[in-house]
C-alpha cells in the first residue's frame, strides 16, 4: 500500500472520530437541566397566593434542586412535577423578593445549573371610596379614590364600565344605566390581582315627570265636590301640589297615583292646576277645567262662576234686575253680560270685585225689604220678585223713621225690650218677653240707628205714625216676615 493512501485513511478516521465526539458533546450540552421559565415571572407583582412554578428542560436529568426565597431554603415544600417544581409561596411581607434555583445532574458537560430572579408580592387589597351626588341626580356619575393605577369597574345587571385610577388614585366612572334606582357593584383591582368590592346604588332621573289627569269628563251634575285623579310617571319620587281656583287643595297618594279633593266648587267653570316635582327638581304642570252644574236652586251658600248654566243663573239675573244691575231678559247662562252685572253690584256694595257671585252677594240679593212711610206698608221681595205686602206703623212726627238704604243686622226671637238711650225712655225698666213686651215676639234689627222692625201688642197703631222711629207690625205678620229675611238683606226706607 502506498504511503499516501495510508496517511489519507488515517486522516479520514481522525475526522470521523472528531465528528462523533463533537456530536456527543453537543447532545450532552443540549440535554443538561436548565430553567426554562418561572412564575411569578421576573419583575412581576403578585398577591402571594399564586404558587411558585419552575419549568425545567430535561427534568429527568435533575439529581437535586435547591430552591431558595430570600436566601431561605424552601426545597422541602416543593413538589416535583413532569415539568419541574411547584410550591406554595410562604407568607411573604409585601415588597420585593429574590428567588434562586440550584440544579445538579450527572451531565458530563455541565453537572450544575443555577437561576435567580426577583418578583414583588402585594397582598393588600386596594382602598375603594366612591361617591355619587347626594340623593337623586340627572347624571350617572361616580367619582372616588383607590390605589394608583388600580382598575375600577362598575358592574350592573345590563352592563359594566371600567377605568384606571390616576397617579393620585382618583377615578371617575359614568355607567350608562336606565333611569331609576340601579344597584351595582364596584370592583377595584390592583396589579397584583387583589380586589376590593363594594355595593352601590345609582339614583338617576334624567327626565321630567309626566302626568295624566282623569276622573272627570264633561259636566259634573251629581256633586259640587268632584275628585280629580292624577297618574304620574316618574323614575324618582315626586312631590305633588294641587290648586283649585288658585287655592291649595288636598292631595292624597294612592297606589297608582294621587287623588285631588276639590272641596266645594262653584257652579260653572273651575280650574285645577297640578305641579309635580321630581327628586332632581324638574317640574311638570297640568291644568284641567271642571264644569259643575249640580243644582238649579239658588241658595245663600252657593257660588256661581262664569260658565254656570240653568235656573240658578236665571234667578241670579232676576235678583240683579231688582238691584237695578240688569236690564232685559233673564239669562240662563253665566256669560260675559252676567259677569259685568256681578262686577257692577260688587263695586256698588264694596265687595271684592272678581265677577264671581259668592254667598255674600247671593245672600245680599236674596231678598229686599222696601218700607214706604207715606203708605204705611212694607213690601217684601224674594228671589228678585215681589213676595208680599204688610201693613205697618211708623215713627210719629217727633220721632220719625229715618229714610235711606240700610241692611238687616240681627234677628231675635222673643226679645227683651231694653229702654233706649233717649229722653222718652228715661226712667223706664226693661220688659222681659211676654204679652206686654213692646217688641212683641220678634225683633229684626237694622243698621238705621235705634231702628228695627218688630211686632207690637198695640194692634190699633198699625196704619199710623205712632212709634218712636221703629217699624211696627202685627205679631203674626212679623213672625212670618222673620222666617223670610236674613242678616245682610237690604232694607230701603222711602218717604
Amino acid at each position: 500500500m502506498r504511503t499516501g493512501t495510508v496517511i489519507g485513511l488515517i486522516a479520514v478516521a481522525a475526522v470521523a472520530v472528531i465528528a462523533v465526539s463533537g456530536t456527543l458533546v453537543a447532545r450532552a450540552y443540549a440535554d443538561r437541566p436548565v430553567v426554562e421559565s418561572v412564575s411569578p415571572a421576573p419583575g412581576a407583582t403578585v398577591n402571594g397566593t399564586t404558587p411558585l412554578r419552575i419549568v425545567l428542560r430535561s427534568v429527568d436529568e435533575v439529581e437535586s434542586a435547591v430552591i431558595r426565597i430570600d436566601g431561605e431554603d424552601v426545597s422541602s415544600s416543593a413538589t416535583r412535577t413532569p415539568a419541574g417544581y411547584t410550591l406554595s409561596l410562604p407568607a411573604l411581607a409585601d415588597g420585593p423578593h429574590r428567588a434562586t434555583v440550584d440544579l445538579t445532574s450527572s451531565n458530563p458537560i455541565d453537572g450544575a445549573s443555577s437561576y435567580a430572579w426577583s418578583f414583588t408580592t402585594d397582598g393588600t387589597a386596594p382602598a375603594l371610596n366612591a361617591t355619587t351626588a347626594a340623593g337623586w341626580s340627572t347624571t350617572a356619575k361616580i367619582t372616588g379614590t383607590s390605589e394608583p393605577d388600580a382598575v375600577v369597574t362598575a358592574v350592573w345587571k345590563d352592563g359594566e364600565v371600567a377605568t384606571t385610577a390616576d397617579a393620585n388614585g382618583a377615578f371617575t366612572l359614568v355607567p350608562v344605566v336606565e333611569d331609576g334606582a340601579v344597584p351595582l357593584t364596584l370592583v377595584a383591582a390592583d396589579a397584583a390581582g387583589n380586589e376590593t368590592r363594594a355595593g352601590h346604588v345609582m339614583r338617576v332621573d334624567t327626565g321630567r315627570p309626566s302626568v295624566r289627569l282623569g276622573g272627570i269628563d264633561g259636566w259634573v251634575t251629581d256633586t259640587d265636590r268632584p275628585k280629580v285623579y292624577a297618574f304620574v310617571d316618574s323614575a324618582s319620587p315626586t312631590k305633588v301640589v294641587a290648586k283649585v281656583n288658585g287655592q291649595d287643595a288636598k292631595v292624597t297618594r294612592m297606589s297608582v297615583g294621587y287623588t285631588i279633593e276639590t272641596s266645594k266648587l262653584p257652579q260653572g267653570t273651575s280650574e285645577v292646576e297640578l305641579f309635580i316635582t321630581n327628586a332632581t327638581g324638574k317640574t311638570a304642570t297640568r291644568t284641567k277645567e271642571i264644569n259643575v252644574d249640580s243644582t238649579e236652586k239658588l241658595t245663600n251658600d252657593l257660588t256661581l262662576a262664569p260658565g254656570a248654566k240653568g235656573d240658578d243663573v236665571a234667578n241670579l239675573t232676576r235678583r240683579l234686575r231688582l238691584a237695578k244691575m240688569w236690564k232685559g231678559k233673564l239669562s240662563w247662562e253665566y256669560n260675559a253680560k252676567v259677569e259685568r252685572a256681578v262686577r257692577a253690584y260688587q263695586r256698588q256694595e264694596n265687595l271684592p270685585v272678581d265677577g264671581i257671585a259668592r254667598p255674600a252677594l247671593i245672600s245680599a240679593t236674596g231678598g229686599k225689604i222696601v218700607v214706604i212711610l207715606s203708605k204705611f206698608v212694607l213690601n217684601l221681595y224674594l228671589d228678585g220678585k215681589f213676595a208680599k205686602q204688610y201693613p205697618i206703623a211708623v215713627g210719629m212726627s217727633a220721632y220719625p223713621t229715618p229714610t235711606g238704604s240700610f241692611v238687616v243686622t240681627e234677628k231675635i226671637e222673643n226679645p227683651t225690650w231694653t229702654p233706649p238711650n233717649s229722653p222718652w225712655a228715661a226712667g223706664l225698666e226693661p220688659v222681659p218677653p211676654g204679652a206686654t213686651n213692646p217688641l212683641g215676639t220678634r225683633w229684626i234689627g237694622t243698621s238705621a240707628p235705634l231702628v228695627g222692625i218688630h211686632g207690637t201688642p198695640q194692634d190699633w197703631s198699625i196704619g199710623s205714625a205712632a212709634s218712636h222711629g221703629c217699624v211696627r207690625m202685627h205679631i203674626p205678620d212679623v213672625e212670618e216676615l222673620f222666617t223670610d229675611v236674613a242678616v245682610g238683606m237690604p232694607v230701603e226706607i222711602k218717604s
